[in-house]
């Protein structure tokens, strides 16, 4: 069995200042043997961060659709942000990758889609961010795994990670994979471990907005 992060950010987040050689390093410490860059719609920090640590990186994004957010794993190429959730899980339908939704009861605020959308969606997602170490409202975690009980999608839990202490908080212990595929049948043997995050993870994103903006984000990988 191997642990897994699912939903990590980088400083190719507008919102997160996470070097990609820290965010490896802080996985070597914390014992995980895989983690999914999943940055706002952008993948260049996952195919870099890959680059350093092929053994490690999944390929992933989490992206913006007219709907709210999906958690796109396994991609190669960038899912645009503004599409419908049809049409972007269709983008990551064609590059072989997977698809589902992160924190989906966190709406409007934190952009999920939304249990109506969920439903609508069910045969088109692989699976469902049931647990979110950034969720405020326990309550909303709750749901999304009844929701996801009750649809008979896969659970998968995250960090949603925009600094480097909250790396690992959630994991998913599951068996070893080397293909998507694979990595969905482990889900039904996954053992989900969950820790909420303390709610200044919150203020750490909105300085590394305002660093962006400003344009003192740190150079470099």
């Amino acid at each position: 069995m191997i642990d897994v992060e699912l939903h990590a950010h980088t400083r190719f987040s507008a919102d997160s200042l996470n070097r990609l050689s820290d965010v490896i390093g802080i996985c070597r410490k914390v014992g995980l043997q895989r983690i999914a860059i999943t940055d706002h719609n952008e993948i260049e920090g996952a195919l870099r961060a890959r680059e350093m640590a092929p053994d490690l990186i999944i390929v992933g994004e989490e992206v913006m659709t007219t709907q709210g957010e999906l958690l796109c794993l396994f991609i190669e190429e960038r899912i645009p942000p503004g599409l419908t959730p049809e049409a972007a899980i269709a983008r990551v339908r064609e590059q072989g990758g997977l698809v589902g939704a992160s924190h989906p009861f966190d709406y409007p605020q934190r952009a999920g889609l939304g249990p109506d959308n969920v439903i609508r969606l069910r045969n088109q997602l692989d699976f469902l961010e049931t647990y979110n170490a950034r969720t405020r409202d326990p309550r909303a975690n709750e749901r999304a795994n009844a929701l996801a009980l009750a649809l008979g999608l896969p659970r998968i839990v995250g960090s949603d990670a925009h600094t480097l202490a909250e790396i690992g908080r959630c994991r998913v212990r599951m068996p070893d994979f080397n293909t998507p595929q694979a990595f969905l049948a482990g889900l039904h043997q996954a053992e989900l471990i969950t820790r909420t995050s303390s709610w200044m993870v919150h203020v750490g994103s909105r300085l590394a907005d305002i660093a962006h903006r400003l344009g003192l984000d740190r150079e470099g990988a």
